[in-house]
């Protein structure tokens, strides 16, 4: 049973990365970079937690095609971002912009001068 087994997981060692080629036969490898570049950056719309490359949800899977056929009619990285969201909302956009989005950012580095502010102003009327 343990030879079984062993021959096994060597078949699917080996198999494995042949089938996941494959699987992109059409693209160079500079394609493939961005296309792995645009998965990771564009969230699944069915899971909430993460991008279309880390998620298995078989409308992860169909973006991903649908991504690599756009990089094959040669949009560019803009193009597929504007699509995506035009067809699935902002939700799906990951890559965010700092300076669009400052307020975002400044927020919780207000709060925490406050919350500062606020502990050492009460530390040391407590202590008086």
């Amino acid at each position: 049973m343990k030879n079984l087994l062993r021959i096994f997981n060597i078949f699917i060692f080996f198999t494995l990365p042949i089938y996941a080629e494959n699987l992109y036969e059409n693209l160079n490898p500079q394609q493939l970079k961005r296309l792995d570049y645009l998965a990771e950056n564009i969230r699944c719309p069915k899971c909430s937690y993460g991008n279309i490359n880390s998620s298995n949800a078989p409308i992860s899977k169909d973006l991903k095609q649908e991504i690599a056929s756009l990089i094959k009619e040669g949009y560019s990285n803009d193009e597929i971002f504007k699509f995506m969201e035009e067809r699935y909302g902002n939700y799906v956009i990951l890559k965010t912009d700092i300076n669009e989005n400052k307020t975002l950012f400044l927020i919780p580095l207000i709060v925490l001068l406050i919350s500062i502010l606020l502990v050492t102003t009460y530390t040391i009327k407590r202590s008086k």
